[in-house]
């Protein structure tokens, strides 16, 4: 036959044997598969020299590219600090007018489903109000001095309180206008988030304290007004 007596000859070219056996099976199939191993990695190179011409723009000098690099870096600090209030309202659309968002709705077709005239429903109720009241009388005082102390707004579960309060509201509605009502309530714990980041006095290494500068000022002023604009539009919803 084409195979050797001696089982460990094969795959050794041996004087005298048939062609049949000068490679084994494997070593075969090594010898196969290498030109395919090569063309794929010669056609890989091939699409991204052809990319490289084809997708990527033409180089732009740093003169040029400085401008759009300062735009980016600006409008995602700017939105990183003002809690992105623009993307909370409906989209403008050219002949579509204002497009609401799948979390926005009409207060007016809100539909509640739980007890609103429960205890717990009136207390959650209450417990709004009373922030939203107390934001409004805070924003009152810093437009009159702007080194008013307002560190009695800060508490250890203010913003825990304000969850649970506003939790209570979000299970009176049904699925769909909760998920409206979960839209005001997570603004408006952003906001309280960031005007009780900015009311303490700044103080220096040393300990001492200082005033409050005018940028600080005025983002405790609009978070706060943030703050009394979402407050609103949840109370629309009871």
């Amino acid at each position: 036959g084409i195979w050797p007596s001696d089982p460990t000859q094969l795959g050794t070219v041996t004087k005298g044997s048939s062609p049949g056996i000068m490679q084994s099976p494997v070593r075969a199939q090594r010898r196969y598969m290498r030109p395919v191993v090569v063309g794929a990695a010669c056609l890989a190179a091939y699409w991204q020299i052809a990319g490289e011409g084809s997708f990527v723009p033409p180089r732009q000098s740093p003169e040029e590219t400085m401008p759009a690099r300062r735009a980016i870096l600006s409008a995602g600090l700017l939105s990183g600090v003002a809690g992105l209030p623009a993307a909370s309202d409906a989209a403008e659309f050219f002949l579509l007018g204002k497009v609401p968002g799948p979390f926005e709705m009409d207060p007016k077709k809100a539909v509640v489903v739980g007890d609103a005239a429960s205890a717990d429903a009136k207390d959650a109720k209450a417990q709004v109000v009373a922030l939203q009241k107390q934001a409004e009388e805070a924003l009152e005082k810093l437009q009159k001095d702007p080194q008013a102390d307002l560190s009695y707004m800060i508490t250890p579960m203010g913003v825990g309180d304000l969850r649970l309060a506003t939790n209570t509201i979000n299970n009176l509605m049904d699925d769909k206008t909760a998920a409206a009502t979960q839209r005001w309530q997570r603004l408006m714990i952003q906001a309280k988030v960031q005007f009780e980041d900015d009311i303490p006095f700044p103080t220096s290494r040393k300990g001492e304290v200082k005033p409050r500068g005018e940028k600080r000022n005025a983002r405790i002023i609009e978070a706060l007004e943030e703050y009394i604009k979402d407050s609103k539009e949840l109370m629309k919803f009871l």
